[in-house]
């Protein structure tokens, strides 16, 4: 009976959570926006206290100088926004419905995990030369450097959520006469969409880095060469540098509210489930 009422409790308190307003995430961004600028503050006093020199800028001068540079900034911001977001793109639609098959059939499983278990391992930097010498230094091998490393993410976890979905899910609808695309659709998408958004949240940061590498390894101009040559262009520039910075944390930030956004929408049984129960 206690273990009942606990269970309760936990459900409600999970409940209201997830069914906070909109004002109330705000309000909880702010304050973690609030605190998190709390301690670079510290940091930067620290750092100027002990080396004498103001090597990490404060967030107030960070902000100001995103202000100044706006235009200049919106430029590199966008341009490392459609890198990224077609690299996730690519990345998903091709590593989510592989990983699914191979995961789901066993004969598929048998044949290609071993190229996957030699493959993976290998850090995916080490194909850059190559994609530098296939695709030039324009954008085509930028997009083909973020999206190599995430195919691979969300391919290895795609396969390892199929291969957990209850055999017994997919054996009662196939006696129900349903076909082989429909167990795909009804049994084998649901059950693994919600931990492949998950495994998409943690690319997000693995893309900006590899984004990061890829423009800093092309063009450094400031103009329109990405986040990552103007952070690159600004070396001798700390205010500016950090700048950059925060402008990347900020496309971050953009995207994992918006994959939020998707998991309500594609995922809504979960939160259905929660509230009926």
């Amino acid at each position: 009976m206690a273990q009942q009422k606990a269970k309760r409790a936990l459900a409600y308190m999970t409940d209201r959570v997830r069914d906070r307003s909109f004002a109330g995430q705000v309000a909880v961004y702010v304050a973690s926006l609030a605190l998190l600028f709390l301690f670079w503050e510290i940091a930067s006093l620290v750092i100027l206290k002990v080396k004498g020199v103001e090597y990490l800028p404060t967030p107030i001068k960070a902000v100001t100088e995103m202000h100044r540079l706006g235009p200049l900034l919106f430029r590199n911001f966008w341009t490392s926004a459609w890198r990224l977001v077609l690299a996730i793109l690519i990345a998903f639609f091709t590593g989510y419905p592989l990983g699914l098959l191979i995961g789901h059939e066993r004969w598929l499983d048998r044949l290609i995990s071993p190229m996957i278990y030699i493959v993976y391992p290998i850090p995916q930097v080490a194909f850059i030369l190559l994609l530098f010498l296939v695709f030039g230094i324009g954008n085509p091998v930028k997009v083909a450097i973020v999206a190599l490393a995430l195919f691979f993410q969300l391919l290895v976890s795609a396969r390892g959520a199929a291969k957990q979905i209850d055999a017994e899910h997919v054996t009662s609808v196939l006696s129900a006469g349903a076909s082989r695309f429909q167990v795909y659709w009804h049994v084998v998408i649901p059950e693994t969409l919600p931990s492949i958004l998950t495994s998409l949240r943690v690319s997000v940061g693995l893309g900006m880095a590899f984004l990061y590498i890829a423009e800093i390894s092309g063009s450094v101009s400031p103009g329109r060469g990405g986040l990552g040559a103007f952070i690159k262009a600004s070396s001798f520039n700390m205010t500016q540098q950090a700048a950059g910075i925060m402008a990347m944390a900020l496309l971050g930030l953009l995207l994992y509210v918006i994959i939020d956004v998707i998991e309500r929408v594609a995922c809504r049984w979960r939160y259905t489930a929660r509230r009926s129960s």
